[in-house]
């Protein structure tokens, strides 16, 4: 009989990986809310907070290529653990500012920029470390379970937050979310791994042609990526700015929208669960059609919809997006060699990413000009248009889940 080899976390170096990014996504959850609805408590217009949602967005695009090299040449554990101390800080620094009651939006602005660039270099280095702790036949089991937590995390987080928010204020959040980062780095400084070897290490404009060749060479990581970049850009950077503004004005407030937000990790919770069972022969030709559950959300939202009704419908939307990150995420940690994972996961970000500042930039100008029910119709049509284009590679509708032994 075959033995089932032993739950992953059973294994300590996946426990403690595991403990980092959980309370990492924890810490995301709560801010979530916190600089949302702490910009506007601050008299931040809808331009305003775009802005400052731009703020921490605009430095991962940016420095998320260095990271993904530098994550695949240095310790990934390092890396991250920086990355988290550095965090710590600007989010203790914020919650103090808010706390004294000193906070202007220039500081959550500055200091978000400062997390956000720390951010870019933790991604690609978790994402590549993934490779160094749990062998290649369990990388989609992993990526699930860490989805699974970090939505879990994500569900209770918005409560807590609006409930501070409305509370005590935004600066607990962000207390909060410091702390989360200690605990984080705390884990990574437990992790032992085995020294990875690096062949030769190169230098950075070396590594980083050597990683972009690869990475053009496989037409699937830019189908994809450009796919998510287009729905980051006109939907989901749209429903970030305008639906928080719409949850204040219309719905009730900070705990709305924290309900829509459950309605999207519980749909995230869902589609995890799916992901840890369930491998498609072809897992991209599933991952890039998904997408089209988020356009009844964009179009209940821009209809008025109660906040119920929202919910439900951020249900589906989080269980596409869980899934669409777990079958993306292992299909680069599969089919890309292991000393690039970090580089393919950071230009696939910048990429990605790189839609979504300008979109946050241009979602409250454009709503203030033409209204955000046309706004947020708009990104609906994208979010369906896009599974088409997407499906037109021929890689994308062929990729296995697997590597195909040589021949």
């Amino acid at each position: 009989m075959t033995r089932l080899p032993p739950p992953l976390l059973r294994d300590p170096a996946f426990r403690w990986y595991f403990l980092a990014r959980t309370s990492s996504h924890l810490g995301d959850g709560l801010i979530a809310v916190a600089l949302l609805f702490g910009a506007l408590r601050l008299g931040a217009s809808p331009t305003g907070v775009g802005l400052v949602l731009l703020a921490g967005r605009l430095p991962v695009v940016v420095f998320t290529l260095a990271g993904g090299v530098v994550g695949d040449l240095l310790s990934r554990r390092a890396v991250m653990l920086a990355a988290d101390l550095v965090r710590c800080a600007s989010q203790a620094l914020t919650a103090v500012l808010l706390l004294t009651g000193t906070a202007a939006l220039w500081h959550l602005a500055a200091l978000q920029a400062v997390a956000g660039t720390a951010t870019a270099f933790f991604a690609p280095a978790a994402a590549g470390l993934v490779a160094d702790v749990v062998p290649a036949a369990r990388r989609r089991q992993a990526n699930a379970l860490v989805n699974a937590a970090q939505h879990a995390a994500t569900l209770a987080a918005p409560v807590v937050s609006a409930a501070l928010v409305a509370g005590v204020g935004a600066g607990v959040s962000f207390a909060v979310d410091a702390a989360t980062f200690a605990v984080s780095a705390a884990a990574l400084g437990a992790l032992r791994l085995p020294t990875r070897s690096v062949p030769r290490r190169p230098g950075p404009l070396d590594a980083l042609r050597h990683g972009w060749r690869d990475f053009r060479s496989r037409p699937w990581l830019p189908a994809t990526t450009i796919q998510i970049a287009v729905i980051n850009g006109a939907c989901i950077s749209p429903f970030l700015v305008l639906g928080p503004i719409i949850a204040d004005r219309q719905l009730g407030g900070p705990l709305a929208w924290a309900f829509i937000g459950n309605g999207y990790a519980v749909g995230a919770l869902l589609g995890s669960a799916v992901a840890v069972r369930w491998k498609p022969r072809r897992p991209l030709r599933v991952a890039v059609t998904i997408p089209v559950a988020l356009a009844p959300l964009l179009v209940l939202l821009a209809a008025g919809a109660p906040v119920p009704a929202l919910a439900a419908a951020a249900v589906p939307a989080g269980v596409q997006a869980a899934v669409y990150a777990v079958l993306t995420e292992t299909a680069r940690q599969v089919h890309v060699p292991a000393d690039l994972v970090a580089r393919a996961t950071g230009l696939s970000t910048v990429v990605s990413l790189a839609a979504a500042p300008v979109g946050m930039a241009l979602a409250g100008p454009a709503a203030e000009r033409v209204g955000a029910d046309a706004v947020l119709l708009a990104g609906a049509l994208v979010a369906v248009l896009s599974v088409p284009l997407a499906l037109a590679v021929r890689s994308v509708r062929h990729l296995p889940a697997e590597l195909e032994p040589a021949r």
